[in-house]
């Protein structure tokens, strides 16, 4: 899952939303100096990803591109998921994603300076470009996936790729993702309900 997806599942708990979008620009030698409720949110991210790369439906998600993205097909799905979960917000939350949004930036911001310089960069980023309001477009999520292509080219440059070009199959895919994401998430949800009992219990 993508950010939007790791603010919803850590919601309403400010340590555990601001260390589910930090968690991986956090090397694990800084995760011990986090108070302990943002180091909660990162180990509750790795869990939401591990539940999320396991599940039969996301497979089945990623098998439209695939043979095209390679490695980074899941990259795609779980970027692609968030789009599909802003557009059906409404199924999940009584809150309009705009006001959401408006209140995760604010909670971000405020705690921004307890983190490491990189992910405060990217937290400034984050909040300035809109990165939540960018997922409920096609046109949104292709400046996301470019975004992504550059850090990785960045990264891992012997294995650069165009992450757009995954978009035509997404779009003809559309249907089965969405279906998929209706059969997932509610499931997701309930995992990470199960997983934050075990983290307030410690």
């Amino acid at each position: 899952m993508n950010f939007l997806a790791h603010l919803h599942l850590a919601d309403p708990d400010p340590g555990l939303m601001l260390g589910g979008i930090v968690a991986d620009f956090i090397r694990n030698p800084e995760v011990g100096a986090l108070p302990k409720r943002v180091q909660d949110g990162v180990q509750l991210h790795r869990l939401i990803d591990g539940f999320t790369d396991r599940h039969p439906l996301v497979h089945r998600s990623v098998s439209p591109i695939g043979e095209k993205m390679g490695w980074f097909a899941g990259i795609v799905i779980d970027i692609y998921y968030d789009h599909v979960l802003a557009r059906t917000w409404a199924t999940y939350s009584t809150e309009p994603l705009r006001l959401f949004a408006s209140r995760c930036y604010n909670i971000l911001a405020s705690q921004s300076t307890i983190v490491p310089s990189d992910a405060q960069r990217f937290l400034q980023r984050f909040i300035e470009r809109d990165h939540i309001g960018q997922y409920l477009t096609v046109d949104g999520i292709a400046i996301t996936l470019a975004r992504v292509s550059a850090s990785l080219a960045k990264r891992i440059p012997r294995r650069a790729i165009w992450l757009p070009d995954a978009l035509p199959l997404l779009v003809a895919a559309d249907s089965q993702i969405a279906a998929d994401f209706a059969g997932f998430y509610p499931e997701l949800i309930a995992f990470v309900a199960e997983q934050r009992l075990g983290i307030k219990a410690h």
